[in-house]
C-alpha cells in the first residue's frame, strides 16, 4: 500500500513547504466521470513529450497546495507522483509545445478513469511570455469538461555545479547511508540523516515507532544495490541521481542531501521502478 505524504507529515521536511499557502498559479475545475478536481495550484516544468522524445512544457495542476520551490531539486513529475498525488489528491498534466501552444493532457484518477494522452476538445488562450504560461483552457468534451486558468512560471533546469562521477562528499555520505539502512544499523544510520529527519526519529522514538520509521526510509531505497549516476550541488544542497535494484526490480531516482554542521546528511529520497 502506498504511504501518503500526509501519513508522515511530521517526517518529511518537504511536506511543510508543500502544505503552506501556494502562490496563485492556477484555478478552475477539471471533471472526468464521477470525479471533479477543484484546482488549487500548479507547477510548470520542461520535460519530454508523452508522445515521444520531443521537448515539451508540462503543467501539473492539483487540488492540493504545492510550491515549486519545494519540488525544484527533484525530477518534477516523479516528485508530484510520489509526494503530491494520493487517494485524495488528483493531478492532471497539461502538455504544451516549447512555444506555449497546447498539445494535450493526461491523468489517472482510478481504474477506468484516466487518459494516457488525449488532445481532447480544448480551446487554449495560454501563451508563453516572460517565462510564464498564462491564460485559460476550456474543454467542452462531454466526458471531460474543464475550465482552467493558469499563471504559472516555468521552473528552471539549473540544479547547480556538477559533482564528480562518484558524487564526491555527498556521494560518500549517501553510500554510507545505504549500507547502514540495508543492515538496519540504527546507530550508524541516525547521524547520517538530516537534522529534520533526526528530529522525526526522536519523535518516533518517544512513541516507540523507530522501527516503522526506519522501514519507511527503506521503502524509498534500493535495498539490494545502488549506484550514483550523476550529482549536482548548490550551496548546502546536493542532489544525487541514483539507480539500483530491490526485490521489486530495477529502480531509478534521486536523493537530496543537506550540508549541516559540516557534514552531508540525507534529507529525502525518491525512487521508482525503472520503466526503460
Amino acid at each position: 500500500m502506498k504511504l501518503s505524504l500526509l501519513a508522515w507529515s511530521a517526517v518529511i521536511a518537504v511536506g511543510a513547504a508543500i502544505a503552506a499557502d501556494a502562490p496563485d498559479t492556477a484555478g478552475g475545475t477539471f471533471k472526468s466521470k464521477a470525479v471533479t478536481l477543484e484546482i488549487r495550484s500548479a507547477i510548470a516544468f520542461k520535460a519530454k513529450s508523452s508522445l515521444g522524445s520531443d521537448d515539451a512544457l508540462i503543467v501539473a495542476v492539483t487540488n492540493a497546495t504545492m510550491h515549486a520551490d519545494a519540488l525544484a531539486d527533484y525530477d518534477r513529475r516523479r516528485a508530484v507522483e510520489k509526494r503530491i498525488k494520493d487517494d485524495d489528491t488528483g493531478v492532471v498534466y497539461f502538455e504544451f509545445r516549447p512555444d506555449g501552444s497546447y498539445r494535450g493532457l493526461s491523468y489517472y484518477f482510478a481504474p477506468g478513469n484516466g487518459c494516457g494522452f488525449c488532445t481532447s476538445e480544448v480551446v487554449s488562450t495560454v501563451k508563453l511570455s516572460g517565462g510564464k504560461l498564462a491564460g485559460a483552457l476550456k474543454g467542452t468534451e462531454k466526458d471531460r469538461p474543464l475550465d482552467v486558468s493558469l499563471n504559472v512560471p516555468v521552473m528552471s533546469d539549473e540544479h547547480g555545479t556538477a559533482l564528480p562521477a562518484d558524487g564526491g562528499a555527498p556521494g560518500a555520505a549517501y553510500l554510507a547511508y545505504h549500507m547502514a539502512l540495508v543492515k538496519r544499523d540504527r546507530a550508524a544510520l541516525q547521524p547520517l540523516l538530516s537534522l529534520d529527519r533526526q528530529q522525526s526519529w526522536a519523535d518516533a522514538e518517544k512513541k516507540g515507532n523507530v522501527g516503522k520509521f526506519v522501514e519507511y526510509l527503506a521503502a524509498e531505497h534500493p535495498d539490494k544495490s545502488v549506484r550514483i549516476t550523476r550529482g549536482y550541488a548548490r550551496g548546502n544542497t546536493a542532489v544525487l541521481l541514483v539507480s539500483g535494484e530491490s526485490i521489486a526490480g530495477k529502480l531509478v531516482g534521486e536523493a537530496l542531501l543537506m550540508k549541516e554542521k559540516d557534514a552531508w546528511r540525507v534529507d529525502d529520497e525518491l525512487v521508482e521502478l525503472d520503466s526503460r
